[in-house]
């Protein structure tokens, strides 16, 4: 398992790389692993935001694209969560018309989400209160006739 920081990167003028922070001053770190041989878990720390989206969800197009068809993302130790800017990322996510199942684990005892937000997520993703959980969901998508990406609304 390698850590991996996903800030923005630009190009100077001399064509070398150079990270920046969000103006936000958000950052968000994404860890990918392999738990099961066709699910993808990316572990993600630091803060989920409207300006951090972006490139959240470009690690996770990038990660579902190295060939498992079921996505785990474990924000169970996010120091910041913020609706708006999940839904940003899973509206990215999305449009990349995923096939496999993608479960979305959250603390249950973190006060980053209300309730009403929790539900409204709930109704696009799957919910799982602990990695374990998650993972057998997608365990059993890989037996089923397919997994789902989101719940049918």
């Amino acid at each position: 398992m390698t850590p991996v920081t996903v800030v923005p990167k630009v190009i100077d003028q001399l064509d070398t790389l150079t990270s920046t922070l969000p103006q936000s001053g958000f950052t968000v770190i994404a860890t990918v692993s392999w738990p099961q041989s066709d699910t993808a878990l990316c572990r993600v720390t630091g803060s989920v935001a409207l300006s951090t989206a972006p490139v959240l969800a470009g690690k996770l197009i990038e990660t579902v694209h190295e060939g498992r068809p079921h996505l785990v993302i474990d924000l169970s130790a996010v120091a910041f969560l913020d609706s708006t800017g999940l839904h940003a990322a899973l509206d990215i996510l999305d449009s990349y018309d995923i096939d496999g199942h993608l479960a979305v684990v959250i603390d249950p005892r973190s006060e980053a989400l209300s309730r009403p937000e929790l539900s409204v997520l709930s109704e696009i993703v799957d919910i799982h209160h602990d990695l374990a959980s998650a993972l057998r969901t997608c365990a059993r998508a890989s037996i089923s006739t397919g997994g789902r990406h989101r719940a049918a609304v």
